[in-house]
């Protein structure tokens, strides 16, 4: 039987890693509306951490790398941004989160010394701006926390990237392995800490459970690895742009699950997003830097 190898066509693995994330954030809205952020958190990493249990090997030297990582990509990115999406539509979260784009490429150059060309940073900036604008000129002021908050949790996710990409000698299973098991008791304690006497089994409803699945197997598992393999085989700034398609799908689900309209101007920023997207990577790829200086960084 022929081997495929899936990571050596990048931009079909990359577009099928967005749909998921775009869907993703699309249930994870549906479910944040009547689930507190810290419940839903530690119970997604709980449910990740017993799943991956039989795959991984538990050494407990592997927990002083991953403790920042855990850190940041568990509370940092993963809670911020269950509470950002408990705030504002998913789409406005999915808009939010095409910073990690820039964010990645910015980080990559100035931390592995990536490169990037100036016409694929324009696209970058372009792209984002398409898909930014709509929701900054809609004037509604009470949204600005919550973007606020997807964007730095949008930042914290483009640095725990850079971090796992120093960690070439351990799996991606271990890594989530990893930031499970930190994560899902300190949210879980903090849950237990906040002033609110609501009960908590009722909040795991049918559709709460159906999309904790989904979001362990499909966007924390599946996606995450095959995003993971893609950084560490073609480098951050290669890849990083495919995250312009996030908001297409979300805006797609969104509309199709939730009923979130999809404004005239919303369309045209899409628009203006693929148009950057296609620029980006019609502009040919730049050296790949020396791998000595990765490894002195």
């Amino acid at each position: 039987m022929k081997h495929i190898d899936w990571l050596g066509k990048p931009s079909l693995v990359a577009i099928l890693v967005t749909a998921i994330w775009g869907f993703n954030m699309v249930g994870m809205k549906a479910v944040l509306t009547d689930m507190d952020p810290l419940l839903f958190t530690s119970a997604r990493f709980l449910l990740l951490a017993i799943v991956l249990l039989p795959f991984v090997k538990i050494s407990k030297t592997q927990l002083r790398p991953l403790l920042p990582i855990a850190l940041v990509m568990g509370l940092g990115h993963f809670y911020l941004l269950a509470v950002g999406l408990s705030i504002v539509p998913g789409v406005v979260a999915s808009v939010c989160f095409l910073l990690a784009a820039p964010f990645s490429a910015l980080l990559s150059y100035l931390f592995l010394n990536e490169r990037i060309t100036q016409i694929q940073t324009l696209a970058i900036i372009i792209a984002t701006l398409g898909a930014m604008l709509p929701t900054l000129l809609s004037g509604q002021s009470d949204l600005q926390w919550g973007m606020l908050i997807i964007i730095l949790s949008t930042f914290m996710w483009a640095i725990g990237n850079i971090q796992i990409r120093k960690l070439k000698q351990l799996s991606v299973l271990s890594i989530q392995f990893w930031i499970a098991i930190i994560t899902a008791p300190l949210c879980f304690s903090a849950y237990l800490l906040q002033a609110d006497d609501t009960p908590i089994l009722p909040q795991f409803t049918t559709i709460t459970i159906m999309t904790l699945f989904y979001v362990v197997l499909c966007s924390s598992i599946l996606s995450y690895s095959l995003w993971y393999g893609l950084i560490h085989r073609h480098g951050m700034s290669r890849v990083a742009g495919f995250i312009l398609l996030q908001p297409i799908y979300t805006f797609i689900f969104g509309y199709l699950l939730l009923g979130e309209i999809l404004t005239f101007w919303q369309l045209v920023g899409s628009s203006v997003t693929l148009f950057g997207v296609y620029v980006y990577f019609k502009q040919p790829k730049p050296d790949k830097p020396n791998l000595k200086d990765i490894s002195a960084v």
